[in-house]
C-alpha cells in the first residue's frame, strides 16, 4: 500500500517552518539589549557635602602604583576597598607615581554625587 508523499512533505515544511518561526524570534528576543534602569526620583543621593566623599583607588593598583583614584561615599568605603581586595586578588602593582588626572584631584559632592576635581587654592591631594 502507497501512501501520498504530499500529506508528508506538507508536515515536514509546516515544521521546518514553525521551528524557522520559533528560531527566528528566540534570535530577536536575545538581540535586544536590556535598556538601563533610569535613576529614581526617590533614590538617596551619594553625599550632601563635600566631607561625604573620599578618594580610593580606581582599580587594583593606587596611584603610587601606577594606577588611577576615584571618589566614592564615606559610607560605601568599607564595601567597595573587600570587593576591590576580592576583585584584585593576585594583580601585582608596580611601585611608580602615576602621571593620571585622577590622583591629583580631591572629591567633592556635586549635585549629590561624589566626583573628582581640581582643589580650591592648586593644593595636591593625597594619593589613595
Amino acid at each position: 500500500m502507497r501512501t501520498s508523499t504530499l500529506p508528508r512533505l506538507t508536515l515536514v515544511l509546516s515544521l521546518v517552518a514553525l521551528c524557522g518561526l520559533a528560531f527566528g524570534v528566540t534570535v530577536r528576543a536575545e538581540a535586544k539589549k536590556p535598556r538601563a534602569a533610569k535613576p529614581s526620583k526617590t533614590s538617596a543621593p551619594d553625599c550632601k557635602k563635600d566631607e561625604d566623599c573620599i578618594l580610593v583607588s580606581d582599580d587594583c593598583c593606587s596611584c603610587n602604583q601606577g594606577g588611577k583614584a576615584r571618589a566614592i561615599p564615606k559610607k560605601q568605603k568599607d564595601a567597595y576597598e573587600k570587593e576591590r581586595k576580592k576583585r584584585c586578588a593576585g594583580t601585582e602593582c608596580i611601585e611608580m607615581m602615576s602621571q593620571d588626572p585622577s590622583c591629583s584631584q580631591h572629591p567633592f559632592c556635586g549635585a549629590g554625587i561624589c566626583e573628582l576635581g581640581d582643589a580650591p587654592g592648586g593644593d595636591s591631594a593625597p594619593a589613595p
